[in-house]
């Protein structure tokens, strides 16, 4: 049926783009990642983009790999996805199911103003 397909299709992992891009974290729309606890969504490649309680840049690709829902920041170095509960680390790596793979971690680089996102 149609909508096992559709389900079948969902359980596979998600591939996540390889990006190198830069973003200047002083204008408004990044205003969010000024302070630590802060993120933004960078949606054309579906990376959410995060600052920890120690000032460190996180980006993770942001669609969790059971069922395609957007993983969310839940805390200052916790990521979950609001549909079934899995959570992920700064790392990206799995710490509750039901996901059973991890999500891609980017590389960070801070220079002045300037985040570059990349991997």
């Amino acid at each position: 049926s149609m909508a096992l397909e559709a389900c079948k299709k969902n359980n596979s992992s998600p591939s996540a783009p390889t990006v190198d891009f830069t973003i200047d974290i002083s204008t408004s729309q990044y205003t969010a990642l000024q302070k630590n606890g802060g993120y933004v969504y960078y949606n054309s490649d579906s990376i959410i983009i995060a600052r920890d309680g120690s000032g460190n840049f996180v980006a993770l690709y942001d669609v969790c790999p059971h069922a395609g829902c957007t993983v969310q920041v839940n805390g200052s170095s916790r990521f979950t996805c609001p549909c079934h509960g899995s959570a992920f680390d700064e790392s990206g790596n799995v710490i509750t199911g039901p996901a059973t793979s991890g999500v891609k971690k980017y590389n960070t680089s801070l220079s002045g103003n300037q985040l570059r996102i990349y991997g």
